[in-house]
């Protein structure tokens, strides 16, 4: 199923911009189809696990959601989102989204060099990000009824928000894979060598690709290689691999009607059962079964 662009912010003089939606009607199904944007979105869910359920679909990620759910979707990045109302009680089902885009971060940042660290906010939104509990109902707080304020406190209260995201250190990575075009600043030797061993993985994925063959690319000895992984992936390189391999292959199963078994092949993967049981270990089930999801 291919992602179908859509347009958020039509009016070229129009930054950004805040709204909510209500929902009390029992027994309501309710879906977002899956599609992708220029701008940066961020989407905060509210309500109780009473009132509703679903589940989040972002790049090779599926995730639930729930009371304040808070997640940042970068340009270029598909998503989508599927639930049901199982309540007409009070609150009912809430949503509240804030779309930005891209320019202007950026020349706030120019304007403002105090504001460096949202590029990196900028950045990690590639792979789509959720935030902890207690920021998204900050968020909530800064955001609610922002068209009740004067011009220029929305835009304290928006540039609040934005700090807030960039400030949390519990946020996480939702897809293993960057979507859209993002450049990597390369300078220091520390995040070229994070950035090469990327490009290698990008490039040889498909391959019975080893560390030592990283090694050769990166000159570097293993010993720093593992510490290399640890330290920036958070993980070993041949989970990291796996977990790449598993996300190109999400990718090949959303976007194509290919076999399940061709694509294990072309993901890097030496048969279909070892295959199999490697995506139920990283995303809890069957490759049939997350296709379907997306269908």
């Amino acid at each position: 199923m291919k992602p179908t662009i859509e347009n958020v912010l039509n009016e070229n003089n129009f930054n950004w911009t805040v709204k909510e939606y209500y929902c009390r009607t029992k027994k309501l199904e309710f879906t977002c189809p899956w599609h992708y944007h220029s701008e940066y979105e961020l989407v905060l869910y509210r309500g109780t696990n009473k009132t509703f359920s679903g589940s989040y679909f972002a790049g090779d990620s599926v995730g639930a959601i729930r009371h304040n759910s808070l997640l940042l979707y970068g340009p270029g990045l598909p998503h989508m989102v599927a639930g049901q109302i199982n309540s007409d009680e009070e609150p009912g089902h809430h949503s509240m989204i804030f779309w930005f885009r891209h320019q202007w971060v950026e020349s706030l940042i120019q304007t403002f060099p105090e504001l460096k660290n949202l590029r990196r906010l900028l950045k990690r939104a590639a792979y789509g990000l959720q935030f902890s509990f207690d920021t998204a109902e900050h968020i909530y707080q800064l955001l609610k009824e922002l068209d009740k304020f004067e011009h220029h406190h929305q835009l304290l209260r928006v540039l609040q928000a934005l700090c807030a995201l960039a400030d949390d250190e519990h946020s996480s990575q939702l897809s293993l894979n960057a979507y859209g075009l993002h450049e990597i600043d390369i300078d220091d030797e520390s995040t070229r060598r994070v950035e090469l061993a990327r490009q290698f993985i990008e490039q040889n994925y498909a391959k019975p690709i080893r560390i030592i063959d990283l090694c050769a690319s990166l000159h570097i000895s293993e010993s720093s290689a593992y510490r290399l992984f640890e330290r920036h992936f958070l993980e070993s390189f041949s989970e990291h691999l796996k977990r790449f391999r598993i996300g190109k292959a999400c990718e090949v199963l959303v976007n194509t009607g290919q076999p399940v078994a061709l694509i294990a092949e072309q993901s890097g993967f030496n048969n279909l059962s070892n295959f199999n049981r490697q995506f139920r270990m990283v995303k809890g089930m069957t490759p049939s079964d997350f296709r379907a999801q997306y269908n």
